[in-house]
């Protein structure tokens, strides 16, 4: 087992996924870019890892070096230097409510931006993980659009998902024979700046267009997909919650993005 999988819960810090968290180009001239923003309502709170933007008078990126403290109703944002296609982690204080602290990430293109806003992004505390085993509904397979799946374990094992996709017109009709079904392995990359088990990284699996991978699907107009994960036998087990997927479908004409999540 390799340091990436010995991570287990710290009686410290609650985790928070954010599943994405990228800036740069994409197809057809997109110029991704995500905000993400924090802001207390009871009480200075302070992360584990120091991700905020630093002093703003600054002319470096994050201003005077990242900060960690999110000030009572001081809205931060997340410096995009800790950017990566895998996501971010986020480590808040134990009993730290998402209420009184407010966590929002949006994707948008900067290309198109005069059109629309951009998506909001899920933002999964360690309580809100899943288990073994999730379900996404009525994917599209249209060559209109391009979807993607991103699968994470944000306790970093690298372990392994079943993957089982269904068409979604006979799953109507009673009949839940698979129509494909496929393995994938998730990798975790150690970031230099990681404090020790508070990786900035979960283990991360990335199909960026899942027709293109796996062809048979286009015989569905669309398709769920069940997310089958892995418990490896070790001792102490790895947590059971600790799973979550989900898929970014955009269109390719207008870019225009939709995330279906789990639930």
């Amino acid at each position: 087992m390799t340091a990436a999988g010995q991570s287990s819960p710290d009686p410290r810090y609650e985790r928070v996924l954010v599943p994405v968290f990228f800036f740069g180009g994409g197809a057809h001239g997109a110029q991704w870019w995500t905000d993400l923003n924090v802001l207390s309502i009871d009480g200075d709170i302070e992360l584990a890892v120091p991700l905020l933007q630093g002093n703003p008078t600054c002319p470096a990126l994050c201003g005077c070096d990242a900060e960690r403290t999110a000030d009572e109703w001081a809205a931060e944002s997340v410096c995009p230097t800790f950017e990566d296609d895998s996501g971010l982690m986020l480590y808040v204080p134990r009993g730290t409510s998402p209420d009184t602290l407010q966590i929002a990430a949006r994707g948008r293109d900067m290309s198109r931006d005069a059109d629309r806003y951009g998506t909001q992004i899920p933002v999964v505390w360690e309580r809100d993980l899943l288990g073994d085993r999730m379900i996404l509904l009525d994917i599209p397979t249209d060559p209109r659009y391009r979807t993607g799946l991103r699968l994470y374990d944000a306790y970093q094992w690298q372990g392994h998902y079943t993957l089982r996709f269904f068409d979604m017109a006979r799953l109507r009709q009673g009949d839940d024979t698979p129509l494909l079904v496929r393995g994938v392995e998730l990798d975790h990359d150690v970031d230099p700046r990681d404090a020790p088990n508070l990786f900035m990284r979960p283990a991360f699996a990335f199909i960026g267009d899942i027709v293109a991978t796996w062809p048979e699907l286009a015989a569905a107009s669309s398709v769920a997909i069940e997310i089958i994960g892995s418990h490896p036998i070790v001792s102490p087990p790895a947590p059971d919650r600790r799973f979550y997927a989900l898929a970014s479908i955009t269109n390719n004409n207008t870019q225009e993005l939709t995330i279906v999540a789990p639930r």
